[in-house]
């Protein structure tokens, strides 16, 4: 989210840093930058009134010529250096300046255009604590079921702790078990709904939550 504002040049290393805006020139364009002659040199090193002073090791081959037609596409609306200090600017506000306040705002208007699925209602809950921080895991996949253990690296025969019919992964575990579908059936039985079981185990909580039964049930 910060990107550097370019005055003199002499502190933004032309190659290594995010002053263009799309990211590092070493990134964005690695098969030039490994036959660059100027790879630590700054943006005030590389930079005069005629344009920029690109040297490179050796001849370009045919096939590198595009690379560098997108390069200089890239940085051709580069105004030129000043008098001013380089800094670095916050890219989410107009005057750039980064305050705490405004990371806070930025991260409300952001959470609010994303899907708040079951997270505020999990937390607001009067559950106590550590069922709370169970049903968060449940929602985010992060229970140590085998599946998880296994993507962390464990060598382990995923066998479902209740069924010990079919593979432990959180869908099946909390959603899909015969065992698990049974104690879901009481609770919908009590809430006195039909619920299809959906694709993900956030989406179950959500839908438990807009049509389960009672507030009090549901808790």
């Amino acid at each position: 989210t910060l990107k550097v504002r370019v005055g003199r040049g002499d502190k933004v290393l032309f190659w290594e840093e995010d002053w263009s805006g799309h990211g590092t020139l070493h990134s964005l364009f690695p098969g030039l930058f490994s036959i660059s002659l100027n790879t630590g040199c700054s943006i005030q090193e590389m930079w005069s009134p005629q344009g920029w002073n690109l040297t490179f090791r050796r001849p370009l081959n045919d096939w590198e010529i595009p690379w560098v037609v997108d390069f200089l596409t890239l940085i051709r609306n580069f105004p030129g250096t000043n008098t001013d200090a380089d800094k670095l600017i916050w890219r989410h506000h107009n005057d750039g300046i980064f305050t705490v306040n405004r990371v806070y705002k930025r991260g409300l208007s952001v959470a609010a255009g994303r899907s708040t699925g079951p997270w505020n209602t999990i937390w607001k809950s009067v559950a106590p604590n550590k069922v709370k921080c169970f049903t968060w895991l449940v929602a985010r996949k992060a229970c140590l079921t085998h599946e998880a253990l296994q993507k962390s690296g464990s060598i382990i025969a995923s066998r479902c702790l209740l069924c010990k019919e079919a593979l432990e992964t959180n869908k099946h575990f909390f959603m899909h078990c015969k065992v698990t579908t049974q104690v879901w059936a009481m609770f919908t039985s009590i809430a006195g709904i039909n619920l299809i079981m959906p694709e993900h185990t956030a989406y179950l909580l959500s839908c438990w939550i807009r049509r389960g039964g009672s507030k009090n049930q549901k808790r």
